[in-house]
């Protein structure tokens, strides 16, 4: 089954917003947490810039999860969208489970294991063994936005297979 016209327009909406969210809030917030050195170095067994990609790899998605599979059940409930037969998916995130909370964390997971091991490899090999603070913060804008518009369809497009739970 192809995607309707307003199944195309959520899950568009839904990458924008992540952008708009995670560059600003993640940027921020690396900005405002930086510790009190001059670099951050990329590997390290305290605070580390790859430390920090593997959390942010894991709860981003977890997070993004959380919050965006209620609003599309909302809007399934609402019939503001018409649902998606599960089996009409693909195959990745047709298996991806049904409980939500599960599929924020395997999402997660697969996230740090591979996005963000990719990443500190490639900053590694581009030579990068430390950061400073606006060096960081700019990093973990980027990174966050682009793992957001990874993740946020993902999960969008799952959750309008979701049976829609009785009205509230």
């Amino acid at each position: 089954m192809a995607l309707s016209s307003a199944h195309r327009t959520l899950l568009l909406g839904q990458a924008i917003g992540s952008v708009v969210l995670n560059v600003p809030l993640n940027g921020g917030a690396a900005w405002g947490s930086f510790p009190p050195v001059p670099s951050l170095p990329l590997f390290a067994k305290g605070n580390c810039v790859a430390g920090d990609t593997i959390g942010t790899s894991f709860f981003l998605p977890l997070v993004t999860c959380l919050v965006l599979t209620p609003i599309v059940r909302r809007l399934l409930r609402k019939r503001a969208v018409a649902p998606v037969a599960r089996a009409d998916l693909p195959g990745f995130v047709r298996f991806l489970p049904a409980n939500f909370v599960g599929r924020g964390a395997l999402v997660g997971l697969i996230s740090a294991l591979t996005i963000a091991l990719v990443t500190l490899a490639l900053l590694h090999g581009l030579g990068f063994e430390a950061m400073t603070r606006g060096q960081v913060a700019i990093y973990k804008a980027v990174y966050t936005a682009i793992l957001g518009i990874l993740v946020t369809p993902l999960f969008g497009y799952r959750a309008l297979a979701d049976a829609a739970p009785q009205s509230a």
